[in-house]
C-alpha cells in the first residue's frame, strides 16, 4: 500500500454523507491521513503546510469551490491536488475525466503517475479553476437559499433562474489590453469545456494554453437563456456556430465593469457585486496548479456519446432553430 495521501475534508459537511463518501472512506480507511478543517481559510493554509512539508499529493473532499480552497494553497508548490468530487456539480473533476461522485476512479488518479498542469485565473485576485460568470447566471446564484439548494439540488438553478429572467441585465463591457471593448448582458469566461455538470460550453478551450475562452452575450435574459441552452446543446461554442447576438473571444486578460450593480460568480460560488464607477480585471496567475488525474482518459465522455446520436443532433437542431426566431 502507498503512503496514506492526506486529506482535506470539513467533517461536518452533508455533502459527505449525501454521497456516500464517508461509508467510502471507511471501507478505504488506508489510503488516506484525514485532515479536518473549519473553514475554507483553515483548508487553504492547510493545503500550503502540507505542501511546503513536501507531500507530493494534498486531496480534498468537496465540489468546485472545496477545490478551489485547496489549489490556493497547492499553486506554485510541487504537490500536486488530488480531488474526491462529493459536490453538487462537480464540474471541474468531471472535466479531468475523474467524473461525479466517482471515488474509485478518484482514488486510483490520486495513487496513479497521471498529471496535468492547470492555469489559474483571477479576479481581483481572487482565483477560480473552471468558469467565471457575469451576469444573469450570477444573479441566479445569489439569490439561490442554503434550503432551496439542499431540497432541490442543481435543479434549485432552473426555478431561480425563472425568477431572474423577469430583471432587465446591466449592461456589461469587457477592455482588452489593446483598448478593444466588447459589450453584453451576460459574460462567461471558461478555462475548461464544460459550464456545469456535464454541460459542454467552450469546445475549444484548453486547461494549459494560457488564456480564457469566453462568450459575451447581448440580449434580454430570455435571449440569454436560450443562447446558452443553444450553445451547450450544440456542444460548445465555436466561431463556427455562435450567433450574432454573441462574440466569442479568447483572452489573456481583461477588465469588467458596467452600468449598474453586476452579479458574478467563480465556480459557481456567488463572489459579489460589481458597482457602477468600479472595475474588475481578470489575469493569469503566474503559477500552474497540478493535479492528479487518471492515466487513461476517455477521449469521448458520455455526454459527447449521447450528443452524437441521430435523435439527440435532431432535437439539437429544431432547438437552435427556435432560438434563432
Amino acid at each position: 500500500m502507498p503512503n496514506p495521501t492526506p486529506l482535506l475534508i470539513n467533517p461536518k459537511a452533508g455533502s459527505l454523507f449525501r454521497t456516500g463518501l464517508n461509508a467510502w472512506l471507511e471501507k478505504n480507511a488506508g489510503a488516506f491521513r484525514l485532515v479536518p478543517t473549519e473553514s475554507a481559510e483553515d483548508l487553504t493554509a492547510k493545503a500550503r503546510t502540507l505542501a511546503e512539508s513536501g507531500e507530493p499529493v494534498v486531496a480534498a473532499a468537496g465540489g468546485d469551490g472545496t477545490l478551489m480552497c485547496a489549489a490556493q494553497g497547492l499553486v506554485g508548490t510541487s504537490s500536486a491536488l488530488g480531488i474526491l468530487p462529493c459536490g453538487t456539480m462537480n464540474v471541474f473533476a468531471r472535466e479531468l475525466g475523474i467524473g461525479s461522485r466517482k471515488f474509485d476512479v478518484a482514488l486510483a488518479a490520486i495513487q496513479g503517475a497521471g498529471r496535468q498542469e492547470v492555469d489559474i485565473f483571477a479576479v481581483n485576485g481572487r482565483p477560480f479553476l473552471q468558469v467565471a460568470g457575469f451576469g444573469p447566471d450570477a444573479r441566479v446564484i445569489e439569490l439561490i437559499t442554503p434550503r432551496l439548494k439542499k431540497h432541490m439540488g442543481a435543479a434549485a438553478h432552473v426555478v431561480t433562474g425563472l425568477k431572474v429572467a423577469m430583471e432587465r441585465p446591466p449592461l456589461i463591457t469587457m477592455t482588452l489590453p489593446d483598448g478593444d471593448t466588447l459589450r453584453g448582458s451576460q459574460i462567461i469566461m471558461g478555462n475548461g469545456k464544460r459550464y456545469g455538470g456535464a454541460a459542454h460550453l467552450f469546445a475549444e478551450a484548453a486547461y494549459d494554453d494560457g488564456r480564457l475562452d469566453t462568450a459575451i452575450i447581448d440580449q434580454e435574459n430570455l435571449g440569454i437563456f436560450f443562447e446558452v441552452l443553444g450553445l451547450i446543446v450544440s456542444q460548445g461554442a465555436t466561431k463556427q456556430n455562435i450567433s450574432d447576438f454573441t462574440a466569442l473571444r479568447r483572452i489573456k486578460c481583461c477588465e469588467i465593469s458596467a452600468d449598474a450593480p453586476l452579479s458574478y460568480h467563480l465556480d459557481g460560488d456567488y463572489a459579489g457585486t460589481l458597482q457602477p464607477g468600479d472595475t474588475l480585471k481578470v489575469e493569469r496567475l503566474p503559477h500552474k496548479l497540478n493535479v492528479c488525474v487518471p492515466e487513461n482518459m476517455e477521449q469521448q465522455s458520455p455526454f459527447d456519446r449521447m450528443m452524437a446520436h441521430p435523435m439527440v443532433a435532431f432535437l439539437r437542431e429544431k432547438l437552435l432553430e427556435f432560438n434563432e426566431l
